[in-house]
């Protein structure tokens, strides 16, 4: 049997992804804001498609940024057909927003964490 010799905590950064990550895995919805398309902006690095674990924090978010947007429920069927390529057209970056974090992934790791059958995830 092998001994731990030091154990070393994560960082508080590493520890808020990995709750976020968890969280989203089991809420099964996702929100975007959607006006005659879905809203996009830009950061310094990336085209970023915004999104949030509930139309609350995106109406909110609407409301004092894109006024003429709209929260919307982000189904599997939305993703696969109609935003999956887009993204992947525009190079776009999904990226999960909360009050003060984005959180960065690829449209390979919003498919698995999001719209994958939870039996089939492993984390």
């Amino acid at each position: 049997m092998s001994k731990i010799s030091k154990l070393h905590p994560i960082s508080k950064d590493l520890f808020f992804k990995i709750s976020i990550l968890k969280t989203m895995m089991y809420c099964g919805t996702l929100w975007g804001l959607y006006h005659n398309g879905w809203a996009m902006t830009k950061d310094s690095e990336d085209f970023i498609f915004p999104f949030w674990l509930n139309g609350l924090q995106a109406h909110k978010y609407a409301k004092k940024h894109w006024p003429n947007y709209s929260p919307k429920k982000i189904t599997s069927k939305d993703f696969e057909t109609a935003l999956l390529p887009t993204l992947t057209r525009l190079k776009a970056t999904p990226a999960l927003c909360s009050s003060n974090k984005k959180i960065k992934l690829t449209t390979l790791q919003m498919r698995h964490f999001f719209f994958t059958p939870r039996e089939l995830v492993v984390v």
